[in-house]
């Protein structure tokens, strides 16, 4: 099918406001298939971003601006559809699906203000097709979203999980096996656009809210993204921007990630605030994708031989061993459609009258900041 015409994606000016940013680690993945010691030395680069600061940007890694700005300009197109043919495939919460189209319905904290963003998430096309129905807009542009997805595996993430088990001392396809590409698993591509908020919105700390992510690792195509907005928490507390950087992909561990490494991979409180003045009467499009375990991979922490000769042991080791004495390890699956069900599967966030951790057959992670 011949995609339909629709308008370039253009990039807003980047702020002139001097910004304080986060100093990310670069990862190089241009040199990854030189050697295998080459592959160590970007593991060992990897390091400190993975355990300290949970962020971390990747640069030669083969996806081109002209890429990732056609895969813009099919989100762009999507949200000038009609409200009722966004709405052809919602988020299915209450049975802890993400996948379809997520429309700003739920208020903020204890107040009247709603959030500001929609998304579109649409899952990984494998062998045996898309496992959630497009919508009629998308289906025309599926063969290059899917090329889009399979790039993002090759290039990008199955090298990255491949540097997590070279620096935790484990066979190399350890993580990527967890991940394998091939197999189910609620991986999705996602277009999510911010929308401007009024002076009124924005008067005090409750225009936004502040997170971490549910999976393995989050991928935001940040090179051609201009506006300002995301901001990570620091190992000290403090709140720094994230730069985009020509040609750069921002990533971050996420939950599961750093329960299958015992806590060592850091998934990093982090939130999308107001852009700077000059930036902020502008739509902020962004372009994501989200791994998750594989359905059936075990949640349980990896037998990481660096972390039996640091003596690395946290909550999560002693509650998973906990919660699989005697029973069948927690799934991927079952772990990830019980986090979204709850998070997501509700009228209001940040609410002073929600619990502070989401727990799950002993499994607990903080879900309020």
């Amino acid at each position: 099918m011949t995609p339909p015409q629709i308008p370039p994606y253009v990039p807003h000016p980047p702020t002139q406001y001097k910004l304080d940013y986060a100093p990310l680690i670069v990862i190089d993945l241009s040199t990854f298939d030189r050697s295998h010691e080459d592959q160590v030395r970007l593991a060992q680069q990897l390091k400190d971003a993975a355990h300290n600061t949970g962020f971390w940007m990747v640069t030669g890694h083969g996806i081109t601006d002209a890429e990732m700005n056609r895969q813009l300009s099919i989100g762009q197109a999507f949200y000038k559809e009609p409200i009722e043919s966004k709405r052809q495939y919602p988020c299915d919460f209450s049975n802890g699906s993400y996948l379809g189209y997520r429309e700003p319905v739920r208020f903020i904290a204890d107040t009247d203000v709603k959030e500001n963003h929609e998304a579109l998430n649409i899952a990984k096309f494998t062998n045996e097709g898309c496992r959630f129905p497009l919508h009629d807009f998308i289906v025309p542009f599926a063969d290059e979203i899917k090329d889009f997805q399979l790039k993002i595996w090759k290039f990008i993430l199955k090298k990255l999980l491949i540097l997590c088990a070279i620096l935790l001392e484990l066979p190399e396809q350890h993580f990527v096996k967890l991940h394998d590409y091939a197999k189910k698993s609620d991986d999705y591509l996602c277009y999510k656009i911010y929308h401007p908020r009024t002076d009124e919105q924005t008067t005090c700390s409750l225009s936004t809210y502040v997170d971490t992510d549910f999976g393995s690792m989050t991928l935001v195509f940040s090179g051609t993204q201009t506006v300002s907005g995301l901001q990570i928490r620091t190992p000290t507390g403090e709140w720094k921007h994230v730069k985009s950087i020509p040609g750069g992909i921002t990533v971050n561990a996420a939950d599961t990630l750093a329960m299958i490494t015992d806590g060592y991979f850091k998934s990093t409180v982090h939130a999308v605030h107001r852009p700077p003045p000059d930036q902020d009467k502008f739509d902020r499009l962004a372009l994501l994708y989200f791994l998750r375990l594989a359905d059936d991979a075990d949640v349980v922490p990896a037998p990481s031989p660096l972390l039996e000769r640091i003596g690395w042991k946290k909550e999560t080791r002693e509650a998973m061993t906990a919660t699989n004495e005697g029973d069948a390890p927690i799934k991927g699956e079952e772990w990830m459609k019980a986090r979204v069900r709850a998070y997501n599967h509700r009228e209001t966030i940040e609410s002073t009258n929600e619990p502070e951790h989401f727990t799950y057959r002993g499994l607990q992670v903080q879900v309020q900041y």
